[in-house]
């Protein structure tokens, strides 16, 4: 095949392994894999590749021929211990080597002499079986092909960054696409979803771009003038029934989370040492005891519709709440439990952690019983 079949071959085939398997495109890595194409022919002194370096092509031809060991699964082998240092400076640019050098064998084998892919075995191996379907070097059909492989870089090119999940969700606005691609990539990225929904307590439509917080029940949870919501198929957990939703990914996201052994302390301590300017979540559990008997007989047999802070049977519950979800708990005192605190910070931003505050533990011995002590 010729030079330029070749390199769109291994462009089709880079943008299509972006495309379907997730790694972001990058441009050293897809002119590594386009130049590795071309390293097979290094055995054959009239290709560009064998004039450039005529010095290797002129020996190794008159040794070995053409498309016996520059085409075999050794020379794979070989390259790839070549390339080997890539590694370490990243998996992707080995990958694109050996995927590059790996592209022209495949595609050599629609010509018609095939390749010696097993080489010094005389086997050879083409595709398809019958020789009229096969390509001749420089011929009309290559020209045909050529064209085509060259269009379809042009229509992976946009595809291969978004994937081709989340290209189909874009184009769908399927919202259970949309959850699926959060799940897998929350924490790295500010997230917004465009929603058309429905408002499952006044069935009002509901439209907009919205930010996505975090998961609930096979939904997702967002902020709606100031409040969190669960958007879902399910009445009894979600309060947004999604109609349509497209996930936007926004600037690179860093989480710092902080745990906090709340035992003997409130809620109102805790609050006091964050700085409410900047975007932070509270998750976690928190025994306190409504004085109905013991918290954990009370736990909730079932999950209702979502809510930042919910109490049940002496049992606080957050998930990604916040201090103005809290007033009715910031000064009750807990037993027992774990806070998990969320800062979520944009590039550049400097490092969060809880500050001083007037967070104290509280005594609940009773003044009485303290001289026994």
């Amino acid at each position: 095949m010729t030079l330029g079949t070749h390199v769109a071959f291994a462009s089709v085939l880079y943008l299509g392994g972006a495309t379907l398997f997730g790694y972001r495109p990058d441009g050293i890595a897809w002119a590594l894999a386009a130049a590795a194409s071309l390293l097979p022919d290094l055995d054959l002194p009239p290709s560009k590749i064998g004039r450039l370096f005529w010095f290797v092509s002129v020996p190794l031809e008159k040794r070995f021929g053409h498309r016996t060991l520059t085409h075999s699964v050794l020379g794979i082998a070989a390259l790839a211990l070549l390339a080997l240092p890539l590694w370490w400076i990243r998996p992707l640019y080995f990958w694109a080597v050996v995927g590059g050098y790996w592209s022209h064998l495949w595609i050599d084998m629609l010509n018609v002499r095939g390749v010696d892919l097993f080489w010094p075995s005389t086997v050879r191996v083409v595709t398809p079986g019958n020789r009229h379907w096969r390509l001749q070097v420089g011929s009309k059909a290559e020209m045909i092909l050529l064209a085509v492989l060259i269009a379809l870089t042009v229509a992976l090119y946009p595809l291969s960054h978004i994937g081709f999940r989340d290209g189909l969700q874009a184009l769908l606005r399927n919202f259970d696409i949309a959850r699926e691609q959060y799940q897998r990539q929350a924490g790295t990225h500010w997230y917004t979803l465009e929603l058309t929904a429905t408002d499952n307590l006044t069935l009002q439509p509901v439209r907009g771009k919205f930010p996505v917080v975090g998961v609930w029940q096979n939904g997702l949870i967002v902020e709606r003038d100031g409040q969190l919501r669960a958007v879902g198929v399910s009445p009894a957990h979600h309060n947004l029934y999604p109609l349509q939703a497209r996930l936007i990914q926004g600037e690179p996201l860093r989480v710092v989370a902080e745990r906090v052994d709340m035992a003997d302390r409130t809620l109102r301590g805790l609050v006091s040492r964050i700085d409410q300017s900047r975007p932070y979540f509270l998750l976690g559990e928190l025994e306190i005891p409504d004085g109905r008997g013991s918290a954990l007989a009370g736990r909730l047999d079932r999950i209702e519709t979502y809510q930042p802070a919910s109490y049940r049977g002496g049992v606080l519950q957050l998930h990604y709440a916040r201090a103005q979800e809290l007033q009715p708990w910031l000064d009750r005192v807990a037993v027992r439990g774990e806070i998990v605190v969320q800062f979520w910070l944009r590039p550049g931003e400097a490092a969060v952690t809880l500050e001083k505050g007037e967070e104290r533990e509280e005594n609940r011995i009773p003044r009485q019983l303290r001289g026994f002590l």
